[in-house]
């Protein structure tokens, strides 16, 4: 694992066509912003983890299955998302 420090502003490249920035630090929170192709999935440990769990269970019944729930946002390359 390579283990960087940067501040607010500067950025990170991932190969030619990702870039990391970081846009806020608040304690122990950090906020990072993603530039990257449309095709290129961007998404948080805890979903990832939740579609693995989801594809065990897929046969199981769920609980509040049939309520409505909010959809999961989708990344847009070069826009600045808010916190949900």
């Amino acid at each position: 694992m390579l283990v960087l420090t940067r501040k607010v502003g500067e950025k990170i490249y991932l190969g030619e066509n990702i870039v990391v920035t970081v846009t806020a630090v608040s304690g122990q929170q950090v906020r990072l912003g993603f530039t990257a192709p449309p095709e290129v999935a961007i998404l948080r440990n805890e979903l990832v983890v939740r579609g693995e769990a989801s594809q065990e269970d897929a046969a199981q019944p769920v609980e509040g299955a049939g309520k409505r729930q909010r959809p999961l946002r989708t990344f847009r390359p070069g826009r600045v998302h808010e916190p949900v």
